[in-house]
């Protein structure tokens, strides 16, 4: 299926386009300039669209602020926060001095100035005196310096044999890098505060490990390390003891005291049986059953035959 006019490809040969866009010969072209695109040129994929190198490198591509052109691989650029400029385009937009490495400018609603023309600009703003519109929007500017690499190694190397040089050193530093005395002074005073708070943040660090260190000395004890979780069993120490169903003796009294057939205790009978003086086989076989009836009675107590 071809991209560009979405019906089946059945030429002998098609143009394919990374990752996996396939394309007849004849459709595979600038989207802008209508430029055949073929295996000889270098094909650019935007939003679904192919454009030639030029005029993606045009529309899309990384432009200079100023002449709003863009750049070759060739080109040496200067950048300025966000912005990037041709060299020949770094000129300050009052006095169109070229800005070269070294020199002082602010950036000022999207206007390069120079130190000069900066500072003027701030004295009028200050008096109250009528500003061009291009400098009316914002008071906020950006003091810069461009340095090279040279100018850096130079200043590195001073301030790594005494970050606190006196005059003569200045004075040589501005004839060896080319830089102002001013510049060269801020560079120094930014560069010793950076070294002092790292040199405070690293001090903070050892003291904190050193108290930690402090803390753990006088703890004393086993490492044990953690294992997986398991399923808590309970066990009891100790032999298993079987219960068994337990009758109270004055529970089976209880019971044998209510039997229907026993209207008197044992001793009121006998009681009776002294008094009335009279014995019989009837009398004496209900002592006999009475006893029998009575598992605590003694045996010892057996009625004897009454004289006459």
């Amino acid at each position: 299926m071809c991209v560009g006019c979405g019906s089946q490809i059945h030429d002998q040969y098609i143009l394919r386009v990374s990752p996996d866009l396939e394309w007849h010969a004849a459709c595979l072209k600038c989207a802008d300039c209508n430029q055949y695109l073929d295996e000889t040129c270098t094909c650019f994929v935007r939003d679904g669209k192919t454009y030639c190198k030029r005029d993606y490198a045009r529309l899309f591509g990384i432009k200079c602020a100023k002449c709003n052109l863009g750049f070759s691989s060739s080109d040496l650029v200067m950048r300025a926060r966000d912005n990037v400029y041709h060299i020949e385009c770094f000129r300050c937009s009052v006095c169109s001095r070229q800005l070269l490495s070294g020199d002082e400018f602010s950036l000022r609603d999207e206007e390069l100035l120079c130190r000069a023309d900066h500072s003027l600009l701030m004295e009028r703003s200050s008096v109250g005196s009528p500003i061009s519109p291009g400098h009316m929007h914002s008071n906020r500017s950006l003091h810069l310096a461009v340095l090279n690499e040279k100018q850096l190694h130079t200043l590195r190397t001073c301030y790594n044999a005494n970050p606190r040089p006196d005059a003569l050193m200045k004075e040589q530093l501005v004839e060896m890098t080319g830089l102002s005395p001013r510049v060269i002074r801020v560079w120094f005073q930014n560069k010793r505060c950076k070294d002092k708070k790292r040199s405070i943040l690293m001090k903070q660090l050892q003291q904190q490990q050193h108290n930690d260190k402090t803390n753990l000395q006088g703890l004393t004890g086993t490492p044990l390390v953690a294992g997986s979780p398991i399923r808590h069993e309970s066990t009891v120490q100790g032999n298993p003891v079987e219960v068994q169903t337990y009758q109270t003796p004055w529970k089976a009294l209880s019971e044998f005291a209510m039997q229907s057939d026993l209207d008197q205790p044992a001793f009121q009978q006998l009681v009776s049986f002294s008094e009335s003086g009279s014995l019989g086989n009837s009398s004496g076989s209900d002592v006999t059953s009475l006893s029998s009836q009575l598992p605590d009675t003694p045996n010892s107590m057996v009625p004897s035959p009454a004289e006459t």
